[in-house]
């Protein structure tokens, strides 16, 4: 599976709880956080608008690489053709 960094700055405090539970744990900080982040990311992409909006990207890439038409257009060259 393709990955992205996500950068994110947080404050002082933040970061040494993080780190210190990377610590006690015994992992990385990226271990740590990565499982929270990823739970978030799911509970988001179960909402309605999240939905349509990575609908919307999804059918964007795939109109700007030619994997997808627009149905508007084809219905209009099918009316021309009718007459």
């Amino acid at each position: 599976m393709a990955q992205r960094q996500l950068n994110v700055r947080v404050d002082a405090a933040t970061f040494d709880a993080l780190e210190a539970a990377a610590f006690v744990e015994g992992i990385s900080l990226p271990d740590v956080i990565r499982p929270h982040i990823e739970t978030f990311a799911r509970a988001l992409a179960q909402e309605g608008p999240v939905q349509n909006a990575l609908r919307a990207r999804e059918e964007y890439r795939a109109f700007n690489t030619g994997k997808l038409s627009v149905l508007r257009s084809r219905r209009v060259g099918a009316e021309g053709s009718e007459e």
